[in-house]
């Protein structure tokens, strides 16, 4: 009912039959319109037919048809001109309704098409109405049965002149023969245009010499050929659209496929470029198995680029699944040869006493996301790795060149394998040997030092660099060299400060050295706030290691040698004349506790009188 009225999805078979039929009931409709007089409102009512014919094709094409049949046969009777029916006008009535009427209904109850009218209307109509004639049986698409009924009307002509001329056809038979077999390659038209594919084009050759048969318009009429052409267009039509919508449809389902994979290789080059992207430092085998993956791909995105075919297609995406594989293959050996060399050259650097972490061998890895995002963490702890290893070995040459002196070559890193020449550092034995020397004269000095002030330091410190001693030489023993150092000098920084805060107290000693003393204290301090190496700095320190202990001495116990020198000055006479006519003068006859006998010689040698301490006394050198 829908299609009826025109409600539901047209086709291109319904947009012909639509418009063919307004066509064919407006020229109709002029036929009725004479035979009945209808000429007082015929535009008015032939533009109600145009429409009615447009909108409603499935009720107007047969109320058109039986209109007209009846107002061709009873039209004397409808005017009131005649009121007898002869039966030739009957049997024309007849025949009329049958093959006119009764088998285009019948094709459209049963095919819900307009195929029959489309042909009984071109056979009734003026004008152009011929040309329309093969329309309805050249129809693409529809079932065979509905195009062969809709030749049938094309018999009305050979009927209606057998039943006019029965006796002229009995004594001449031959002229049925050129209408029935027009009739015959009508059908074998009909048939040929149902068929699906683009074969059915052929059907214009039968349905030119059926019509010019079968209608007697000749082989050169216009009717003929414009009516042959116009058949084969309804049919070519739909069907060089079908083959074009389906040769489109390929194309785009090619293409697709062809997106689909190519979508896949760029996905996979651009997780190759992740991997690049994620390290600074690539290892050298690693950029030339990521290049050789690329390149892979990029083939193999050539290849289907290039196909046209999905047979190529599945041939190149074949192919594709056998390069990812492989390049799968080659990712995971690649990644697992870094793992383990890493771990190889984290083993061998950690019997230097480089300590850098491990990293566990991951699973089996492929190109994807997730494994990406797997390797791109490895490669990234890796580097950080170095860095921070060369960082510390680098701070550390840079100690030993503040605490050694010298310079030193720095470790200059390029991918961790670089990481083996630490043994260049390590094993330099220049280095070595400078650095346990002065380690061992640090520890003498610190021990040696008498430090009064800071002696907790001084212990504490000792401790310390006699632990290191006797470690296995390491880098962390380097690194503990050069801070240990550093913390020796930031000591005595503190210790010959504090002493030069006690220089005044020492001038004004009697004592002789006080000078000399003081001189030493401003040198040494002079020293220890210096540039020079660490090293230099104990080891001068240490050349002067018995005027410090006795300039410690003086000052940690000020007050008694003050008194000393006091006391001194109170028995000059007697003291000098003991030493210089007894020969010698004890310590305890004068009250002078032993410890500060040198003191006494001191003083004795500022007077000119060469002394030395004997046990208890003080003597003349002789």
């Amino acid at each position: 009912m829908l299609r009826i009225l025109g409600l539901s999805t047209v086709t291109f078979n319904d947009i012909v039959e639509r418009i063919s039929i307004t066509i064919l009931n407006t020229f109709v409709f002029y036929l009725i319109s004479n035979a009945l007089k209808l000429h007082s409102f015929f535009y008015f009512e032939e533009g109600v037919v145009i429409i009615l014919s447009a909108l409603l094709p499935y009720i107007l094409a047969p109320a058109i048809t039986l209109l007209y049949v009846i107002s061709y046969n009873f039209s004397g009777i409808i005017l009131g001109q005649t009121n007898t029916v002869t039966p030739s006008t009957i049997e024309t009535f007849v025949i009329m309704l049958i093959l006119l009427f009764v088998i285009p209904i019948l094709v459209e109850v049963k095919f819900t098409s307009l195929q029959g009218f489309l042909t009984s209307e071109s056979l009734l109509g003026v004008f152009i109405s011929p040309f329309l004639v093969a329309t309805g049986i050249s129809e693409k698409g529809r079932d065979p049965k509905s195009n062969v009924v809709s030749a049938v009307p094309v018999l009305y002509f050979l009927v209606l002149k057998a039943v006019e001329n029965y006796t002229g056809l009995l004594s001449d038979p031959v002229s049925l023969v050129y209408p029935i077999t027009g009739f015959i390659l009508l059908v074998v038209a009909s048939i040929l245009f149902a068929r699906g594919s683009m074969l059915s084009v052929l059907g214009v050759i039968p349905l030119y010499p059926g019509i010019a048969l079968a209608l007697g318009y000749g082989f050169v009429s216009l009717n003929t050929v414009i009516a042959s052409v116009l058949g084969l267009l309804v049919n070519a039509l739909p069907a060089t659209l079908n083959h074009l919508r389906s040769s489109s449809q390929a194309k785009s389902v090619i293409q697709k496929e062809k997106n689909e994979v190519i979508s896949q290789v760029e996905q996979k080059i651009m997780l190759i470029n992740n991997i690049k992207g994620g390290s600074a430092n690539l290892p050298v085998e690693l950029i030339t198995v990521l290049s050789e993956m690329e390149s892979q791909l990029k083939a193999e995105m050539a290849k289907m680029n290039s196909c046209s075919t999905s047979e190529c297609i599945a041939e190149a995406y074949r192919n594709f699944q056998d390069v990812s594989n492989n390049v799968d293959k080659s990712l995971n050996d690649a990644i697992f040869k870094i793992v383990i060399d890493y771990n190889n050259v984290v083993t061998g650097i950690r019997k230097l006493g480089v300590n850098t972490e491990e990293i566990q061998i991951p699973p089996s890895l492929r190109l994807t996301e997730q494994d990406v995002n797997t390797i791109v963490r490895i490669l990234n702890t890796i580097d950080r790795n170095v860095y921070l290893t060369t960082s510390r070995i680098n701070q550390i040459v840079e100690g030993l060149e503040k605490t050694l002196g010298g310079k030193y070559t720095r470790l200059l890193v390029t991918d961790f394998k670089s990481l083996e020449k630490v043994s260049q550092v390590i094993g330099d034995e220049t280095i070595r040997r400078s650095a346990e020397e002065c380690l061992s004269m640090q520890a003498d000095a610190v021990r040696e030092l008498k430090m009064s002030p800071f002696y907790d330091e001084k212990i504490a410190l000792s401790r310390k660099l006699n632990q290191v001693i006797i470690e296995t030489f390491s880098m962390d023993k380097l690194s503990q060299i050069v801070g240990l150092s550093n913390e020796n000098v930031n000591l005595l920084k503190k210790y010959f400060e504090y002493l030069s805060s006690r220089k005044d107290e020492l001038r004004k000693i009697g004592l002789p050295e006080s000078k000399e003393y003081a001189k030493v204290i401003e040198d040494l301090t002079f020293t220890v706030n210096g540039n020079l190496p660490t090293c230099e700095i104990v080891r001068r320190v240490y050349s002067f290691i018995s005027v410090i202990n006795d300039i410690d001495e003086i000052v940690a116990d000020f007050q008694s040698v003050s008194a000393l020198f006091q006391l001194l000055e109170g028995l000059r006479d007697v003291i000098v004349t003991k030493v210089t006519e007894e020969g010698c003068i004890s310590l305890d006859e004068v009250g002078i506790d032993t410890k500060y006998g040198r003191f006494v010689v001191s003083w004795l040698k500022g007077m000119g009188i060469n002394a030395i301490l004997k046990e208890n006394s003080v003597c003349a050198e002789r």
